[in-house]
């Protein structure tokens, strides 16, 4: 019986010894995809923001400090929400975006049509591809 608890024991720590650098390896693409569902998230917020409060809202992208911020244009811009990426985390390409700013227009449609890229110290990357219908998608 006490084998039997020895031999249990010995063999989920042979498995954790073994698994544990994998999941270390994988670690970063798990954080980039959360980052990336985050931000798609956040860009249909301010969305549904401009649309239903009718004032535009807009999606600024800080390309140097790895942030961004949603922000409420009016006779004064007011801040919404701000959100700092993890470190390990970056932007890697924005493209298509006036001044790095994806801005909502009364109807949902966005201003101008672009591309955010996200990048991990794997580098690996995800798209998030803003259409000019206002359809934010994350490229799979």
């Amino acid at each position: 019986m006490l084998l039997d608890v020895v031999v249990v024991f010995g063999i989920f720590a042979l498995l954790a010894t073994i698994s544990i650098p994998y999941l270390k390896k994988y670690q970063p693409n798990l954080k980039l995809n959360a980052a990336a569902r985050a931000l798609t998230t956040d860009l249909r917020y301010a969305q549904q923001l401009t649309v239903t409060e009718q004032k535009i809202h807009s999606v600024s992208f800080g390309l140097g400090q790895n942030k961004y911020d949603i922000l409420k244009i009016g006779t004064a811009t007011t801040t919404i929400k701000s959100v700092n990426l993890d470190p390990e985390i970056s932007f890697k390409e924005i493209t298509g975006l006036t001044d790095n700013q994806a801005v909502f227009n009364y109807y949902g449609g966005v201003s101008q049509a672009g591309q955010i890229i996200l990048t991990n110290a794997n580098n690996a990357t995800a798209t998030i591809n803003l259409k000019p219908s206002g359809y934010v998608q994350l490229a799979e």
